[in-house]
């Protein structure tokens, strides 16, 4: 990407600053539930005063222009957020904001969002930060935003199942391991050996926050994590969940389904009225289970991993 490019462009990225979060919040909370990763950022720094250096503004280059145009997040994920592509001058905007992410941002773990930006932005940028290690382009955006449907039928011979809570910091041994086993099957690596403090440094703020749920029961005469979730994200009152994890040993017998009632009623009375997750759309069981606990299809998420 030259400079000659950026010099010419119509659209550039800016940091953030306190006087643009208001505005920048604004953008975001058009369709929270997409955008609830940058929404959460945006919250906090409008909380504390002080913007956290992974936000950025999209912004026309004109001294007259202060409102932004789209928002981007780059932490450990990139999250875009930017007017759809039918919108007025839309080519020229994503065509300028994939020259300034390859110009000044570092590339993220993975690119995550609403299926159209996110492709969009991977198709421009992919010769300078390709290849990528897997693109899941289909997922399934999902949402609930009332009293779960109640399902029945849980298989509980000889495992003892105790109630869906908050976790506490006492079942921290104990829950690591089942996140750790998740993370492995659906990421593809294990954060234990790439980037393991950060991994438990984010596992144990959810534990402290209240926003990881637990089961546990009883697996070959063993006290075990039996189910889990956690509340990965939380803004624009979405709370976006992640982890979704049944023991192998006993999947198929209801668990997953009687978890996410207990998930949803109790995040819905504490954390957020809305929740939110995305799925991939060949994973049939798992949307199955969802949409039969009152989840509703509501758009398309793509991933890009590195």
């Amino acid at each position: 990407m030259t400079d000659s490019l950026l010099r010419g462009a119509r659209y550039a990225l800016a940091p953030v600053q306190p006087r643009d979060l208001e505005s920048a919040i604004a953008v975001c909370a058009a369709d929270p539930i997409a955008h609830v990763v940058p929404l959460q950022h945006l919250e906090a720094a409008l909380h504390s005063g002080v913007a956290a250096p992974g936000l950025w503004g999209v912004r026309r280059r004109s001294r007259l222009a202060r409102d932004l145009e789209g928002v981007i997040w780059n932490g450990a994920n990139l999250c875009a957020v930017l007017p759809p592509d039918d919108s007025d001058d839309a080519e020229t905007l994503r065509a300028d904001v994939a020259a300034s992410v390859v110009a000044s941002l570092t590339r993220p773990a993975a690119l995550v969002g609403p299926a159209d930006a996110t492709l969009d932005l991977w198709g421009r940028i992919e010769p300078w930060w390709g290849p990528a290690r897997e693109v899941r382009a289909r997922q399934v955006s999902m949402a609930i935003d009332h009293g779960p449907r109640y399902v029945g039928g849980i298989d509980d011979d000889g495992v003892g199942l105790e109630a869906v809570r908050a976790a506490r910091m006492e079942d921290y041994e104990d829950l690591l391991p089942a996140c750790v086993h998740m993370f492995v099957g659906e990421v593809g690596y294990d954060p234990m050996r790439h980037g393991r403090v950060a991994y438990e440094d984010r596992l144990r703020q959810l534990v402290r926050s209240r926003r990881a749920f637990v089961q546990f029961g009883r697996i070959g005469g063993r006290r075990a994590v039996v189910f889990k979730a956690e509340v990965g994200a939380l803004g624009g009152g979405v709370a976006q969940l992640q982890g979704v994890w049944v023991h192998p040993t006993l999947r198929g017998r209801g668990l997953a389904r009687a978890g996410l009632v207990a998930v949803i009623d109790q995040a819905r009375a504490t954390i957020a009225p809305t929740l939110s997750l995305y799925v991939n759309d060949f994973n049939v069981s798992a949307i199955a289970a969802y949409e039969a606990v009152g989840f509703r299809r509501v758009g398309a998420f793509a991933t890009v991993m590195f």
